[in-house]
């Protein structure tokens, strides 16, 4: 979880390589925002889904609230969870982790290529740990999570033999 945010942190703020990507920085930079604006697109949507059909509404004061909103970020679902598969969880079971990765490479391609790429990766690498010991604990509340693991993909739509 710290680690997450950690190297999130580190790709929005450390400084971009002056020499970037050479000639063609612009088309890095191009690609860059447009990964960046995917993810968080992607992200906005799998929340507003989770919110709409899964998670409790939050009560009490601001304090309670922000509290209640930290369990949102931990791999095990609260008791009143329901399994979403429909959305952008309908091809894909992580589109959060899935927007956040395409933030992260987003600002490594558009950044230059050291560190922001090792960061990226090193994120990349954190989150798929935690999907698979959050897809853990998702197989033991919900006894239909295999059927849905067989026809989605962990960050991305699985393709089709």
């Amino acid at each position: 979880m710290i680690g997450q945010f950690a190297f999130l942190a580190l790709l929005l703020f450390w400084p971009s390589d002056p020499a970037g990507w050479g000639f063609l920085d612009f088309l890095f930079e191009l690609v860059g925002v447009i990964l960046v604006f995917g993810g968080l697109a992607l992200v906005y949507l799998a929340l507003r889904s989770l919110f709409t059909f899964s998670l409790p509404k939050f009560s009490g004061t601001p304090k309670d609230k922000f509290l209640q909103s930290l369990k949102v970020v931990w791999p095990k679902p609260v008791d009143s969870a329901k399994l979403v598969t429909s959305g952008v969880f309908k091809r894909t079971r992580h589109p959060i982790y899935s927007g956040l990765l395409l933030l992260g490479y987003g600002v490594a391609i558009g950044s230059g290529p050291i560190p922001h790429l090792f960061f990226a990766i090193a994120l990349h690498e954190i989150l798929r740990n935690k999907a698979v010991l959050e897809e853990k604990f998702l197989t033991e509340k919900f006894p239909e999570y295999p059927e849905y693991v067989s026809r989605t993909g962990r960050f991305f739509p699985k393709v089709e033999d």
